[in-house]
C-alpha cells in the first residue's frame, strides 16, 4: 500500500485545518522547525501538537545553512523540536556532506537521532554526486506536472521518480508541489507502505506484528535470503553434501564443516595423552 502526507512551513501560513487533512486521507506532516542558527517557524508548536492530536504521523525538519555552525544549528534544532521524528532539509546552500554529517553529529550528541533526509537529486548532482548510502531516511523530490489532488497527482509505484542515487535507495517521494489540500496548496510525499512501516522508518515502534522480515523491503530480504544461503553452502557443502575435500565419514558421505571441526577436535583428544606421556 502506499500513504500520503503533506509538507508545509510558516510560508503556507498558519491555518491549515490538520482535522481536515486527516479526512481528505493523509496520515503524515512534515513541518519546519528551525533554519540555520536563528530562524525558528513560529508555526512548528501549533502544527505539532495538532498533527499529534489528529493521529497523524509527524517529523520536524531543520533547514541546514552551509555558512552556519553546525553545531549551533543542532542546538537551536534540538531546543525547539520536541515530541516529533527529526528530519534534515539539504538542498539549496546548505554546504557539502561534510556539513551534512556535522549536523547529523551533533544532533545525535544531544540524544536525539536524526529520522529523515530531504535531498533533492538535483542539489546531489550540484554537490558533486556524493555518497548517500548511510543517511538516514532518503526523501528525494522529483514534481509532476498539474495541480489538484495528491492521490491523482501521484506518478505510482513504479515511476522512475523513486529510482534511487547515490547508493541509496528513496524512502519517500516529494512528488509535487501543487496538491490541494485543506484549501491550500502544499508540497505532498508518498511512502510506498502502512502507517506501522513508516513509524518503524522512523524509530517509533518495533517491527510490525506480521513477522520482523516483513520489516524489511524487498532488496532487504532478498540481500537476507542470499546471506542465509551463502552460509548454509558453506557449513554443509555444494547442495548440502557435504565437501570432498574434507574426508568422509562412516557411511561414506563427505563430511561437512561442522563434522570435520567435530573429527578434527576428537583426533586431538586422542592424540592428547600420548603427548603428555
Amino acid at each position: 500500500m502506499t500513504i500520503f502526507g503533506i509538507d508545509i512551513s510558516n510560508n503556507n501560513g498558519s491555518d491549515i485545518d490538520l482535522a481536515e487533512v486527516v479526512r481528505e486521507g493523509f496520515s503524515f506532516v512534515f513541518a519546519k522547525v528551525s533554519e540555520g542558527v536563528d530562524f525558528v517557524d513560529a508555526t512548528w508548536p501549533g502544527y505539532r501538537d495538532t498533527a499529534h492530536a489528529n493521529g497523524l504521523v509527524v517529523a520536524g525538519y531543520h533547514y541546514l545553512r552551509g555558512d552556519c555552525d553546525p553545531d549551533a544549528q543542532a542546538e537551536l534544532f534540538v531546543d525547539r523540536l520536541g515530541d516529533a521524528a527529526a528530519m534534515i532539509d539539504f538542498e539549496a546552500n546548505s554546504g557539502g556532506m561534510n556539513i551534512f554529517w556535522a549536523f547529523v553529529n551533533a544532533v545525535n550528541k544531544r540524544g536525539r537521532r536524526i529520522d529523515l533526509s530531504y535531498i533533492p537529486r538535483w542539489y546531489w548532482l550540484q554537490i558533486g554526486s556524493p555518497d548517500l548510502s548511510q543517511v538516514p531516511g532518503l526523501i528525494q523530490s522529483s514534481y509532476v506536472g498539474g495541480t489538484g489532488c495528491a492521490a491523482d497527482l501521484y506518478p505510482g509505484d513504479i515511476s522512475p521518480n523513486w529510482n534511487g542515487f547515490g547508493g541509496k535507495a528513496v524512502d519517500l517521494l516529494q512528488f509535487t508541489d501543487a496538491a490541494l489540500v485543506a484549501g491550500h496548496t502544499v508540497d505532498a510525499n508518498a511512502f510506498r507502505g502502512s502507517v506501522d512501516d513508516l513509524r518503524h522508518l522512523l524509530g517509533m515502534t518495533p517491527p510490525t506484528t506480521q513477522g520482523d522480515l516483513m520489516a524489511l523491503n524487498d532488496s532487504q530480504q532478498a540481500d537476507l535470503y542470499q546471506k542465509v544461503q551463502d552460509i548454509w553452502g558453506q557449513l554443509l557443502g555444494p547442495d548440502g553434501q557435504g565437501w570432498p575435500q574434507l574426508g568422509l565419514n562412516p557411511e561414506g558421505k563427505n563430511l561437512t564443516l561442522v563434522d570435520a571441526v567435530a573429527k578434527l577436535g576428537s583426533e586431538v583428544r586422542t592424540e592428547l595423552p600420548k603427548a603428555a606421556s
